[in-house]
């Protein structure tokens, strides 16, 4: 079983007020070899112990995601010719998001495309750089029927669910497929000098130079949202929010159209 996450990360998300609320029980073969091989460690090594059982962790996941991302993607240009010439991280991203979409059919929730994955869509119709997780939204009155499909993502192989808190109020749902996170924010009306906008507390704007220091992310992002529309990536359609230009320039600067190194363009009219 691959593992996303390494000790340190795992940590940091623990002291930033994430709950695990589902984990996948390892195997038991896997479980007593890892234990086999840390006494080993720990005879050969008892004063170095704990830093070279984390760095031998990190190295053993890093090798691990790699092995599978290139059995996996290899598998996928197959199941999916349309899209033999995608970059590996690309056409897995891909597949993990229309099987997110499919797992939750039978609950008809209007999950939207948001961060990162709405950044590509966008721009270049494909997702931004070499994704690592999705980004997505869902409107907080349809939350309950995501914690509802938990089941159904259990089935469909999720190996770790958690939520996050912020100042209370769940902010979020990250759903970790083998290699893949799918991070979901929960969005709740606002209002913003007397108009009605959306936002989630986790997201920040950015704030250029001129107004302060050097460009950074600071305050709460909000954004107007009434209907949801269709947006393409990869030539398949999701759903976004109306106007995505006010959320990507909030989120990611003026400049958001310009994509800072090289990128691959499903579209390069967009």
């Amino acid at each position: 079983m691959i593992d996303l996450f390494s000790p340190t990360e795992l940590k940091r998300q623990k002291e930033q007020n994430y709950k695990t609320i589902y984990e996948k029980p390892k195997s038991l073969l896997r479980a007593l070899i890892q234990k086999l091989f840390l006494k080993i460690l720990f005879k050969l090594f008892p004063k170095k112990f704990s830093s070279y059982k984390n760095k031998i962790r990190l190295i053993m996941n890093i090798d691990a995601r790699r092995s599978h991302l290139l059995l996996v993607s290899s598998y996928l240009r197959f199941r999916y010719p349309r899209y033999f010439i995608l970059p590996s991280t690309q056409i897995y991203a891909l597949h993990i998001l229309i099987k997110f979409s499919k797992i939750l059919e039978p609950q008809k929730i209007d999950f939207f495309l948001m961060g990162g994955c709405l950044l590509g869509a966008k721009r270049q119709e494909s997702f931004a750089g070499k994704p690592k997780d999705l980004d997505l939204g869902i409107k907080e009155d349809e939350f309950p029927k995501l914690l509802d499909a938990i089941p159904l993502l259990k089935k469909n192989g999720a190996k770790f669910i958690r939520e996050r808190f912020n100042k209370n109020k769940l902010e979020r749902l990250q759903i970790e497929f083998p290699g893949m996170l799918v991070d979901i924010g929960i969005y709740r009306k606002k209002n913003v000098e007397g108009k009605e906008m959306w936002g989630n507390e986790d997201e920040t704007k950015w704030i250029e130079k001129t107004e302060r220091g050097s460009g950074q992310k600071f305050d709460s992002l909000t954004f107007p949202m009434d209907n949801l529309i269709p947006i393409k990536i990869y030539g398949r359609e999701f759903l976004a929010p109306p106007n995505p230009e006010i959320y990507l320039e909030k989120k990611f600067g003026k400049n958001w159209r310009i994509p800072d190194k090289k990128q691959f363009y499903w579209n390069k009219k967009n």
